[in-house]
């Protein structure tokens, strides 16, 4: 008998690539994969991911991780990409962290191979520490199965793993019907008199974007509303003028196709007063963005816009509306539950990485001391500068496998 058939060979094995075309080579399966385990957050389907890898991540080196199982099929599936660096240390992150506020990132598992893929995924990782010296992986969820597993693979290795906490994602579970939901609303009797009397003018409607065809038309009076709202403060820090309306625009017309995208505008006399992007999968509603002419606001088109959306999530019988990252009162308003987002950072062992470390840390009491003498006004709008910057491309854009990311970091800022 030969004693190596009677071995028990491992539910995966992981083929690692750094070439992007595989990205979309991966479509269909990735799209299977999704849809069999992803519980209706977009920012895990191929056409975030890969939307985001054309607009904003070509010339940064790619890391693509493919669990396989006995079968060959994809079990599992985890993208990084480099991250520019204070220094010369090699920094990784999850492809589509910062700029596009993506939450609840993962491992994307098939349902049964959850250990299994987190476990080769981070074996793969400690083989491959030569390779790296910081991965960041941000905005997981809170609870996520892939610190445990990535930090007792990991630790053995040398490896330091911290986890800092990163978001409050305000949402609720849809029970009973809207009018119970409205009810308990606090701010029930100014929805209800602000929606009379905008139902009231000429050419009120509420008309809502769903197929490719529209999809571009609508987008582009949603960016104009969301610049109005947003440009006397400073700019928008959501979705900032230049390669992030790109990624937008080229985004809306993939989410139409698969029947996720529900941009919705509120309109008076023939032209569109507010706007709510927002994005359906699974029963799940995920409010992404809004936009509102200031023009109107003492006549709150945007809360009698959100109540539409709230409205209309009870009535096609989903089952959660999520409204993603920020603690705003428009969103607790409504909002029952909440759920956290957190990052965990992992540090090779070596000298490199130790230097990186102390020269962040250095950096950032820096930028703590710099932020308490400066005027609050003055900071924000270096923040925003800086995020443009990144978002266009001029900062670190070239992306070889160093540190400190710009986007990512930059909500912390």
């Amino acid at each position: 008998m030969n004693p190596a058939r009677n071995q028990v060979l491992p539910p995966v094995r992981v083929v690692e690539s750094d070439d992007p075309a595989r990205l979309a080579a991966l479509r269909p399966e990735w799209d299977e994969l999704f849809l069999a385990r992803a519980g209706g957050n977009p920012f895990l389907s191929w056409e975030w991911q890969f939307t985001f890898w054309r607009t904003f991540a070509q010339r940064r080196p790619l890391w693509i991780l493919e669990a396989r199982d006995r079968g060959e099929r994809l079990a599992g599936l985890l993208v990084l990409s480099a991250r520019p660096a204070l220094g010369v240390a090699r920094r990784w992150g999850l492809l589509t962290n910062g700029l596009t506020g993506t939450d609840a990132l993962d491992v994307l598992a098939r349902p049964g191979f959850d250990a299994p893929v987190r476990e080769a995924f981070a074996r793969a990782l400690g083989a491959a520490l030569p390779r790296w010296d910081f991965l960041d992986l941000e905005d997981l969820p809170c609870g996520s199965a892939t610190v445990a597993a990535f930090r007792a693979a990991l630790r053995p290795r040398g490896v330091k793993a911290t986890v800092e906490p990163r978001f409050v994602c305000p949402g609720f579970a849809l029970r009973g019907t809207f009018a119970a939901h409205l009810a308990g609303f606090r701010r029930r009797d100014t929805f209800l008199r602000r929606r009379r009397w905008l139902e009231r003018q000429p050419g009120y409607r509420i008309a809502v974007a769903s197929s490719p065809e529209e999809a571009g038309p609508a987008m582009e009076d949603f960016l104009r509303l969301h610049h109005l709202r947003w440009d006397p403060e400073g700019g928008s820090d959501g979705i900032p003028r230049g390669l992030v309306e790109e990624f937008h625009r080229e985004l809306a017309p993939l989410l139409a196709a698969r029947g996720w995208l529900r941009l919705y505008r509120l309109e008076v006399e023939g032209r569109s007063i507010a706007a709510v992007y927002g994005i359906e999968l699974m029963r799940r509603f995920s409010y992404y963005q809004s936009g509102m002419d200031p023009a109107w606001a003492a006549r709150s088109p945007g809360l009698v816009l959100l109540g539409r959306t709230v409205e209309d999530a009870y009535a096609r019988g989903l089952s959660d509306y999520d409204f993603l990252r920020g603690t705003e009162p428009h969103k607790l308003d409504w909002a029952a539950d909440r759920r956290e987002t957190c990052a965990l950072r992992l540090r090779a062992p070596g000298l490199r990485p130790e230097a990186e470390a102390a020269a962040e840390e250095v950096f950032r009491r820096a930028r703590g001391a710099a932020r308490a003498l400066a005027p609050a006004g003055v900071w924000t709008a270096l923040r925003r500068v800086r995020r443009e910057l990144a978002a266009n491309g001029l900062a670190g854009a070239a992306g070889r496998a160093g540190g400190g990311e710009a986007e990512a970091r930059e909500d912390a800022t």
